[in-house]
């Protein structure tokens, strides 16, 4: 059996509104295309950041800091990528808004 890798970060929300709708489905986007779990928390609970549903629960303001941890074989790179949307903004190409 091979063993996990296991990427642990913290990620600060910065759109305006925080994590609402549009955000959370580019989250949702990006990390569904890794096969590694992640899971984000934010004051004491966990949302799997594959599940738009269990994003919007958490109801994360703009400025929280979030934890992240990202565990399977793709566990860098999804982390990396995670970690590269909150920090440009949710910002997509072509876009004025957030």
């Amino acid at each position: 059996m091979q063993s996990e890798d296991v990427v642990r970060r913290q990620v600060k929300v910065t759109p305006e509104d925080g994590l609402h709708l549009r955000p959370i489905t580019l989250l949702v986007r990006c990390a569904t295309t890794f096969s590694s779990s992640i899971s984000l928390f934010f004051d004491g609970h966990r949302a799997d950041a594959k599940s738009a549903f269990d994003l919007m629960l958490m109801a994360v303001p703009s400025g929280a800091i979030l934890n992240m941890e990202v565990a399977g074989a793709d566990a860098e790179a999804a982390a990396d990528a995670i970690c590269r949307l909150f920090e440009d903004g949710f910002s997509v190409p072509g876009t004025d808004h957030r």
